[in-house]
């Protein structure tokens, strides 16, 4: 994998620094996909907002092989995973949403207690992988899971963290990138802005349980193929 270097200074106060993900990090991740993303009150009333939330991160860990993590003195502060094929590291197979049950069940069951709420929320994530996998276009890059902390949004650390994943694609001979993210609780125009264009939608089962409210799905995509030639162009 690529040296990870860089650092953004002086971003909301502190000096925000890059590497690759490290045992250990999973209940920090979750805690930004927390504040992120607030659980409904069903959810957190049976408190299965952090085991479902520490599994999801772990999930979206294992079927990624680009680990990008923002710190600073404080701690973690944002993070992207992201699956990259022309990597040498290798790629986590996802050939059917039935081979990606044991990685997903390893990494909600070893979180502790099993019980009907985090159940229901696994299932909830089962039938939303489903619809992704059917709905996303065959691409050679993707990203897993990107989130920064709310003190350090709009300083800078989400352009690095997505620049940096892209450079990396690029390098790695990638053509199309794909990103699957919901109108709930994302922030969905971010990619827009970069260049992706909406494929397609469709009910979010696991937002639409997490939020408590109707959420949909969304998948997006780069062609990294028109952007170097308007590059080229220019």
């Amino acid at each position: 994998m690529p040296e990870r270097n860089g650092r953004i200074p002086n971003a909301a106060n502190h000096e925000v620094s890059f590497r690759r993900y490290e045992p250990g990090d999973i209940p920090s991740c979750a805690r930004l996909a927390e504040d992120a993303w607030p659980a409904g009150p069903a959810l957190v009333a049976e408190e299965t907002e952090s085991s479902g939330m520490e599994g999801y991160m772990e999930y979206s860990r294992r079927v990624a092989n680009w680990t990008d993590i923002a710190y600073t003195s404080d701690g973690i502060v944002g993070f992207l995973f992201g699956r990259i094929d022309g990597l040498p590291e290798k790629v986590p197979s996802r050939k059917s949403p039935f081979g990606e049950l044991p990685s997903i069940f390893r990494s909600f069951f070893a979180r502790g207690r099993i019980t009907p709420a985090l159940l229901r929320f696994l299932w909830s994530l089962m039938l939303t992988e489903l619809k992704v996998k059917l709905n996303t276009p065959r691409s050679d890059a993707s990203i897993e899971m990107f989130i920064v902390g709310s003190m350090y949004r709009g300083k800078g650390v989400g352009n690095e963290l997505f620049d940096r994943f892209l450079r990396a694609a690029r390098n790695a001979g990638s053509t199309l990138v794909t990103v699957y993210t919901e109108d709930r609780m994302s922030n969905w125009g971010f990619y827009e802005r970069r260049g992706f264009r909406r494929v397609r939608t469709f009910y979010d089962n696991i937002t639409s349980h997490y939020s408590g409210s109707h959420a949909s799905g969304i998948i997006l995509a780069l062609d990294l193929k028109e952007e170097k030639t308007i590059r080229d162009e220019r």
